[in-house]
Formats: structure tokens, sequence, C-alpha cells
């Protein structure tokens, strides 16, 4: 009877697939990257530069690890990132602009982002990390040294960039409009008469031959023109409402305010063409933790109200519209509390700890950093005043974390709301990623809620081969590397997910 319960359960996990996510091998968490760029022309760096306005791609070859690429599309980026002092810019590859097809172990484009008043080089993998930890949409993040025609160029990190790849491998479908909600993608009515109106707020990633934004004008209507009583209801059918409530939570405990919370912009949003709905994408973190001051003071970002937008009330209509509506201010108290119970020195400092001992040898060895070593080892814990053209004080990372957890309670305890012990206790539903899959070793799991409970790992006949006991995880990894190579499968509650060991 034992063995037939296996077998059903091993045949309904034949119906459920997990493929190995490109780019996985780029984005180990544990490995700092090299990349060597290679130009012919002694004019390349003022080139690069003037590719930031042009939107241009000057062709390089690139080693990246071992591996040697030609005809790879590089382009210089960023905004205030790129008018920091210091000639360490931010820049981006194409890796197929001039060789169509071509890739990078699967992925077409990467950002390698410079860190800018960031003397931790840690704020914006961190930021993106909880967000992916936590089941949201966010671009993986990692580390790589990169060298100029030989020269030691600095420590960068390597993001990964908003694309179709990205948007197949989150929602499985890629034929979507993709909207960057830059430069200021405050989702406010501007009417329906016409796109060329909204135009200059946003930019629509692709699908640029049928160039329609209906769907954008659309769901910018329901979020304006819809009465509030009934907001939640029509808003629902075209906006993953839960996956935005959960992001803005999340920068709101960031204090991150190049936003849009903020500044109104910095983020993307999908048409996912399976649900009818869009989807709520994380986007340049790299000045959470307080780094872009939008006004405040230093005092007013450690004490951020739960509530905040910026001024004026209207200018974020999604955000305050949701908060004149019942239900979905109910919601968001609900993901606040949430997303606080991990908001916490115990849940960031051993992965601040790793990253630093990661890091620290390259950190020490950029020359073109603007930052010091001093400030470095500093603001992993204090707060460092960065002097030059807007300098500012960096709050420090550890510092940071346990003000931001004891004002985000007071916040909660002023506005009379009350976390249950319901989300303490809430296990994860049989979503979950696997990655990578097929594996030659090790695989993590990640949950779209702290999951307690068991995993077990049965072989292709049944054979219970290991049980693990887990208790409030959002990743998980598991080593396979003593297992003999074939099929495998991992029970999670009531689900099975095939699993492949190469």
């Amino acid at each position: 009877m034992i063995r037939k319960i296996y077998l059903i359960v091993l045949l309904s996990c034949f119906f459920i697939t997990s493929q190995a996510a490109n780019g996985d091998s780029i984005f180990n968490p544990w490995t700092i990257h090299t990349l060597r760029i290679t130009y012919p022309y002694s004019t390349f760096y003022d080139s690069l530069l003037n590719t930031n306005t042009t939107d241009q791609y000057l062709m390089v070859s690139v080693d990246f690890n071992s591996e040697h690429y030609d005809s790879i599309g590089i382009q210089a980026k960023g905004n205030s990132s790129f008018s920091g002092p210091g000639q360490k810019k931010s820049f981006k590859l194409d890796i197929n602009e001039f060789v169509n097809g071509q890739d990078i172990h699967g992925l077409k484009k990467l950002n390698f982002n410079n860190s800018f008043k960031d003397p931790t080089m840690m704020r914006e993998k961190i930021v993106n990390d909880f967000l992916r930890a936590h089941g949201l949409p966010a671009p993986r993040t990692t580390y790589c040294n990169v060298y100029m025609n030989g020269q030691l160029w600095g420590l960068y990190t390597i993001v990964e960039a908003i694309d179709d790849e990205f948007c197949k491998r989150w929602f499985s479908n890629k034929d979507g409009n993709l909207f960057q909600g830059d430069p200021r993608g405050d989702l406010a009515w501007k009417g329906s008469s016409t796109q060329s109106l909204y135009e200059p707020n946003y930019d629509l990633e692709n699908n640029s031959t049928a160039n329609d934004w209906s769907d954008l004008i659309e769901l910018i209507n329901i979020i304006n023109n819809t009465p509030t009583a009934t907001l939640n209801t029509a808003l629902e059918a075209k906006l993953n409402s839960s996956n935005f409530i959960k992001q803005w939570a999340t920068i709101n405990l960031f204090s991150s305010l190049d936003s849009y919370i903020g500044s109104g912009h910095n983020y993307y949003i999908y048409h996912d063409t399976i649900t009818d709905k869009f989807e709520w994408i994380g986007w340049d973190n790299n000045e959470a933790f307080g780094n872009f001051k939008n006004g405040l003071t230093a005092s007013q970002l450690l004490n951020l109200d739960m509530y905040y937008i910026s001024t004026p009330t209207n200018s974020r209509p999604l955000c305050n519209n949701m908060l004149l509506n019942t239900t979905y201010k109910n919601a968001y108290n609900q993901a606040y509390c949430e997303l606080l119970d991990d908001f916490s020195i115990s849940y960031f400092e051993p992965k601040i700890d790793s990253l630093y001992d990661l890091i620290k040898s390259s950190v020490y060895a950029d020359p073109k950093k603007t930052t010091t070593n001093a400030q470095f080892e500093t603001n992993i814990d204090t707060t460092v005043f960065m002097s030059g053209p807007g300098g500012l004080d960096a709050f420090g990372l550890k510092s940071f974390i346990r003000g931001r957890r004891t004002s985000a309670l007071a916040s909660l305890n002023s506005h009379s709301v009350v976390c249950t012990n319901a989300i303490e206790e809430e296990l994860a539903s049989s979503h979950l990623q696997i990655m990578p899959n097929p594996t030659n070793s090790w695989v993590q799991i990640a949950f779209d809620h702290a999951y307690s409970g068991d995993i077990t790992l049965y072989d292709a006949i049944g054979n219970v081969m290991n049980n693990y006991k887990i208790y409030k995880e959002y990743e998980y990894s598991i080593d396979l590397s003593n297992l003999s190579n074939g099929f495998y499968f991992l029970k999670c509650g009531d689900s099975c997910y095939k699993l492949i060991k190469i």
C-alpha cells in the first residue's frame, strides 16, 4: 500500500517539470568573477563615456573567467552614478548586439554597477537578495573584478538584466509588454486620448514594432479613476497586487527612496500574458539603506513612517489610493509585518559577514573606487561621511538594520497595527523554485513563503533517499553530489517536483 502511494505521488511528478535557469553559473553567490575587456583603439574610454548619451554600443572582445567572446557590445550606463566622481563608471554588455544569438551562459545582457555612494559595495545585493528570498521578482546579483586592456578597473556588482529571459524565467512567458518606469513613471493619469502623453515618462523595452501602450494606460486608468471602495476589485484584474505590496513594504523598510515611493521611478512592470496581470519588478536598489535622501534628514530616514509616500500626497497614486482602500491597507499592514519578521540583525548579520569575507580583498585592491578601505571597514556597522561633491552620511549596514527595525516596530504601534501569529505560522504552499535543475552537485530551493515542514527526496522508483526537516526557511540547499546520476523527486507538502542529477 505504501509503495502504491509512492507511485501515485511519483506519477503526478512527471507532469511538473523544472528547467535550469540561464545564468545560474554566473550568479553563484560565493564567486567573484573576472571580466577582461579588450579594445583596439586608444580613445576607448572617452568613446565609452559618450555612449551614455548616444545610446550606442562599442564593439569589444571580452574574456569572462576562462571563456573568450568576440564582438560584444559595451555601453556606459547610469544617471547619478554616471555623473559621480572618478573613472569607474557603470556599464552594460549586450552579448548579441553584433552577433545574433550569442550569449554568455544563456544571458544576452549583463549590467556592471560601480556601487556608487556605497563604501560597503553590498547594498544593492543585500536588497535584491532579500526580495528574491521572499519570492519577489528582482535581479540576481553577484561580483566581478573588471580589467580594461589589462588594467584592473575595480570591483563591480553584476546585476541581471530585466529582459525577455528574465520574464520567461519568472513568469513562464516573455511576449507581454515590459515597461521601465523611467524617468518619472509615477502612474499618474494623463488621459486616454493618446499614448504620446505617457511616452516621456516610461520606456517600452520590447514589442517596439507594435508599440501598443493600451494595456499600461488601462492600468493607470484603473489606479486613478476607480472609486476607492471598489479599487481592490477592479485592480485585482490587472495587477498582481500582492507582489507590488510586498515590494512596496520592502523598499520602505530599507528606506530605499530612489524608488516609486520616493523619486517616482526605478522599477519595471511586466504584462504577464498567462494571467493577464501586470507584475512589479524591483530594480536599482543601489541607494537603499537611506543613501538617497529625498530631502529627508538622517533621523527622518531612520524613522521613516510605514506609510511614507513622497509629497505632494497625490504624486504616487498607486500607493495613495491603495492606502485609502481598506482591503489594500490591511494587505499592506500584513505584508509589512511579515517582512519585518526577517528584517532583523539575526537575519542579516551572517549574510553581511559572509559578503565581507568574500569581497574584502577585491575591495582593497580596487584602484578606482571613490571611497577608502577604512570607510569600507567602518561602514559595515557604523555611519561614515563621504566627502566630495554630494557628500553625505552613509548609514552603517548593521546599525541601520538595528535602528530601522526598532523604528518600524514603533511605526506599527503608532498606527495601532497588530502583527498576528498567523504570519509567523504560515506554511509555504507548493510554490517553489529549484535551481539549478539539472544539477551535478547541489540544488537551492526557494520558497515563496517561510516554509516549515519536511522535504523528502525519492529516487525514480519511490525509495526514500533522505528527509530534511526545515523550520521557517525561504531558501534551502541540498547536496546531491554523493547520489548517482538520474531522476529524483522532491516532495514538499502535497506537491512533488522532478529533479535531474547529471
